[in-house]
């Protein structure tokens, strides 16, 4: 994570009305946390530098080049990085303060001062760039491939036509008729377990409580029917991203929680009610783990 932007950081840990959530605070220091001596094993003779270019959206943090490097040395390494053609390239320095041209191919970046953390900025000048209106970075450009309806018909060894042949002979085939009848909503399936009539009591809201599968933890948001579906649910408010849903449901919203993906809607029989606190991702770590 060494050389990281703080840009970068904030956007991959996002934040939920303006704050982070404390978890994903500390897993953020957790992760950052040797930035500021990330240069300190770094031996003399190296150097640590950003590279931005003005074709590309990606960047990259933390290149290492000894500092004897020649720039034009320099320009053949960036032509493996960004592609651009190293006769059509201009390389700057950005030193923090200002900015200078590395117009001397014969020189070396120590010439140039040149020291931990500074950025290259290499503008490739080429007029038939592969980089230019997004070519090297942008996936809708590349050409799909694409079928019409009367080419797809001439085929013969396609799902579509294998079905067709099938209900010639059979009016009522199914695709799937011969999959196992013990998925919910299918005939030989086993019944779920009667809801409690007192779940409201059970099921109270703000309870901690762990939901199945995968043990994710939160609190009762609500108790109830959902519009759409049968019988009764019980909506949690998760500790962590691990749901579908805000809380709201085919358009109705019947709980708060802290964000998208934070909420569910779980039958009774997987929900267990009872002392469930938030976990801590730093828990695990014995005091030799870490100082």
């Amino acid at each position: 994570m060494a050389g990281i932007t703080p840009e970068a950081v904030d956007a991959m840990f996002p934040r939920v009305n303006g704050e982070l959530h404390p978890m994903t605070s500390e897993l953020r220091d957790y992760v950052t946390a040797g930035d500021s001596t990330r240069y300190d094993q770094l031996g003399k003779e190296m150097v640590r530098l950003n590279v931005s270019s003005n074709l590309l959206i990606q960047k990259w943090h933390d290149i290492c080049f000894a500092r004897c490097t020649k720039i034009l040395e320099v320009k053949h390494r960036l032509h493996r990085h960004g592609g651009a053609i190293v006769d059509f390239m201009e390389l700057y320095l950005r030193r923090g303060g200002d900015t200078i041209f590395l117009h001397d191919d014969n020189l070396t970046l120590e010439d140039y001062g040149v020291d931990n953390g500074m950025e290259l900025y290499f503008k490739d000048n080429d007029p038939h760039s592969l980089a230019k209106n997004g070519g090297l970075e942008d996936v809708s450009l590349v050409q799909k491939y694409e079928i019409s309806e009367e080419d797809y018909e001439k085929r013969e060894k396609t799902l579509r036509n294998y079905v067709k042949k099938q209900r010639e002979q059979d009016p009522n085939f199914r695709l799937f008729a011969n999959r196992p009848k013990d998925l919910p909503g299918q005939e030989g399936a086993p019944e779920r377990p009667a809801t409690p009539e007192n779940v409201g009591e059970l099921y109270t809201v703000g309870a901690r409580c762990q939901v199945g599968p995968g043990d994710r933890r939160g609190a009762v948001g609500y108790v109830g029917p959902v519009e759409g579906t049968e019988g009764t649910w019980i909506g949690v408010a998760l500790d962590e991203p691990q749901g579908l849903n805000d809380g709201t449901k085919n358009g109705k919203h019947y709980f708060d929680c802290t964000g998208n993906k934070y909420g569910c809607f779980s039958r009774p029989e997987n929900v267990e009610v009872g002392d469930f606190p938030e976990r801590d991702p730093f828990a695990c770590l014995d005091d030799e783990d870490e100082i």
